[in-house]
């Protein structure tokens, strides 16, 4: 069982025109506990679960940002 114990809101950037497939690949991550499409700068806002601040860190950059179709992402540390 995983204890999480840092949350961030993950603001992604995708590659226009927008494909539900990244979507549904970041919703299918088992620590995204929640995902919304949005409309203006960003295409989705993600609230991601993790143990540590540098387990955040890294699901960010080697999973979520690896998504092919995702340009950017902007991370909100839950404090």
């Amino acid at each position: 069982m995983i204890h999480y114990m840092v949350s961030a809101f993950v603001l992604v950037n995708c590659h226009f025109p927008f494909d539900t497939r990244i979507k549904d690949e970041i919703s299918s991550m088992p620590f995204v506990s929640s995902i919304h499409r949005t409309q203006g700068r960003y295409d989705l806002i993600i609230k991601i679960d993790a143990e540590t601040e540098d387990n955040l860190r890294e699901l960010i950059s080697k999973d979520i940002s690896s998504v092919q179709g995702v340009d950017g992402t902007l991370s909100l540390t839950i404090v």
